[in-house]
């Protein structure tokens, strides 16, 4: 999603760009507004597809780019191999923090490699960066720290918080639980499942929606089920009405093991919705702790359901976190003052080429 608001951004700034999808059938429901090739196939577990690799780099020949921007370590992983030129190009944009799996071994060392030969790494936050420097050992000077982004009018509702209750079957006085994201390990979208448990046994006012697919949507529901959870946990799938459903929420609720500074996050701030959330990675970055949101310590599920209680019975002190998160985020996360930070960097990849950066501060 943010490479498609970044490249609708960058468009408007005259720059021509390319968009080449490593897993052809995810994400189905993206506008990139520029020209797209599917150079892959999704094929679980396959650590290395060759296929890919001879697809994108017959991409890059016939186009022969100025920069190619790697989002995320799949991205940089195939860029390297596709390219040929020793990183001398490549942008890489660093979504998350670093998987356990990849703190050791070839892993470490076969990341650590690319980043460091890796024109710039861009990181989400201050925590992003640290780690970056500690477990990868790229020099500062070659990190560029540059908040994640949101295109407003991505989010923007088409439809009243009324109209979109209706179509959902929730009722109007209902407090809505929306869960925003792919159902994967990072995600720990069991935890959703548990912390709905724990809120709805004691309030039967909340309605959980989940939004979303991904490896672990069957486990999620089979727990829902389990739990007997069903008619008031709802099961959305891929949706391309984010601003729809952020519109009809009272309360973000994040559980990830693992984040940069979160997308989805950032969404809920621009629409004005609380966020509950671990304070995991970058998220304290994306969530101001008791005026945009409430976090809670990493691992206790019932720390998180007592915050979502609590704003459900303060309805005025939700409102006014509500006011405060649109505030934050729109001053600082709109695509609008992320996009020129990444044309700066680029003219400066092209300028100086490897060398330091001149545009390494977080943006206000």
């Amino acid at each position: 999603m943010f490479a498609s608001d970044l490249v609708t951004a960058l468009a408007e700034d005259r720059v021509e760009q390319q968009v080449a999808v490593l897993r052809g059938t995810e994400p189905r429901d993206v506008d990139y507004r520029a020209p797209v090739t599917v150079v892959g196939d999704y094929r679980p577990n396959e650590a290395l597809r060759l296929g890919t690799v001879r697809s994108l780099r017959g991409v890059l020949r016939e186009w022969e780019p100025d920069i190619i921007q790697a989002h995320g370590g799949e991205a940089l992983k195939y860029s390297f191999l596709a390219d040929g030129r020793k990183g001398h190009r490549v942008v890489y944009r660093r979504i998350g923090s670093v998987h356990p799996r990849t703190t050791f071994g070839l892993r470490k060392a076969g990341y650590g490699a690319m980043m460091r030969r890796a024109s710039r790494v861009v990181v989400l936050g201050e925590a992003a960066r640290e780690e970056t420097i500690r477990v990868f050992g790229v020099r500062p000077e070659r990190i560029v720290t540059i908040p994640n982004g949101v295109d407003l009018r991505r989010i923007r509702p088409r439809r009243t918080r009324d109209q979109v209750r209706r179509s959902l079957g929730v009722r109007a006085e209902a407090f809505v639980v929306l869960s925003l994201g792919a159902l994967t390990w990072e995600k720990d979208p069991l935890v959703q499942v548990d912390v709905a448990t724990r809120v709805l046994r004691r309030s039967d006012r909340a309605v959980y929606l989940i939004a979303g697919e991904g490896p672990l949507y069957p486990d999620v529901a089979r727990a829902v089920d389990e739990a007997r959870l069903g008619g008031r946990v709802h099961l959305l799938g891929n949706r391309a009405d984010p601003g729809d459903l952020l519109a009809s929420s009272d309360v973000l609720l994040m559980t990830s093991r693992t984040e940069g500074v979160p997308g989805a996050a950032i969404e809920g701030a621009m629409a004005g919705v609380p966020v509950v959330a671990y304070a995991t990675g970058g998220i304290s970055e994306a969530v101001l702790g008791g005026t945009t949101g409430v976090l809670a310590r990493p691992g206790d599920p019932e720390a998180l359901a007592g915050h979502v209680l609590a704003l459900l019975d303060d309805e005025a002190g939700r409102l006014a976190m509500g006011r405060a998160a649109l505030e934050w985020g729109r001053s600082r996360f709109d695509i609008g003052v992320v996009a020129p930070r990444y044309l700066r960097l680029y003219r400066d990849v092209m300028a100086n080429g490897p060398g330091p950066t001149v545009d390494q501060e977080v943006a206000p």
